[in-house]
């Protein structure tokens, strides 16, 4: 599978940025004057954070009512976990707080903002969610006639009492992107999914080792602590 990346932003919170001038994440805070107060007001941060990535890179006149693929490893689990405090506490849940809490929830505010009709899905696969983000985008376009395909990945750290489960680093993060499928003999990227016993693993979000080789357009193993295997992403120029 051959894909150009037309399109690329990445924003992390502020306070987790190793070096706040590196130049391959967005150092901007978020912005949503696109958006309607009274429908700011009612969002969380999470779905703030992804609008404001999937705004930051579909904004020109040709990416206008793009099909897309939204995917997260946890979703937006604060409000999840707030929900779960709820039930140990049998007090009644707000229907407005579940129907916000939904894994495509974001996708959903972002169809509904924009008034994007095209098909929107959510992908949640663990660690390898940003990878089957990228696989299902590309199947899209292969068995459509969409030139484009908006691909946005955002996780937060995870609230306080799921420290304890842990297995990667702990970043605030969103990343979006417009894919298209490769011309011939054009630069593109390739991912595989291959079994590197002797690559050495990283306990950095796979989602952030591959926004930053699609950034610096080069090659990179994207490999996680607790996977047997690891995707190959490959830059052919």
């Amino acid at each position: 599978m051959k894909f150009v990346v037309e399109q690329l932003a990445t924003w992390i919170q502020p306070e987790q940025r190793q070096i706040e001038s590196d130049h391959w994440y967005d150092n901007s805070p978020i912005t949503l004057d696109w958006v309607a107060p009274m429908q700011r007001r009612r969002m969380t941060r999470f779905s703030k954070m992804v609008l404001h990535s999937a705004q930051q890179v579909s904004s020109a006149d040709q990416y206008t009512n793009l099909s897309a693929v939204f995917s997260s490893r946890h979703g937006d689990f604060h409000k999840t976990a707030n929900l779960l405090v709820d039930i140990v506490n049998q007090q009644p849940l707000s229907p407005t707080g579940f129907g916000l809490s939904v894994h495509n929830a974001a996708a959903g505010l972002f169809s509904i903002i924009k008034s994007n009709t095209c098909a929107m899905n959510a992908i949640a696969a663990g660690a390898e969610s940003f990878m089957c983000a990228i696989v299902e985008a590309y199947i899209r376009l292969v068995d459509s006639n969409e030139p484009y395909m908006l691909v946005v990945h955002s996780d937060e750290i995870l609230p306080d009492i799921y420290n304890q489960f842990a297995d990667e680093l702990q970043i605030t993060h969103s990343i979006a992107m417009i894919v298209r499928l490769a011309q011939a003999n054009e630069p593109c990227f390739s991912l595989n999914k291959v079994l590197n016993p002797a690559a050495k693993s990283s306990n950095l979000p796979m989602s952030l080792q591959g926004a930053k080789a699609l950034h610096d357009k080069k090659s990179a193993i994207l490999t996680h602590t607790t996977l047997a295997h690891h995707w190959q992403l490959t830059y052919h120029d």
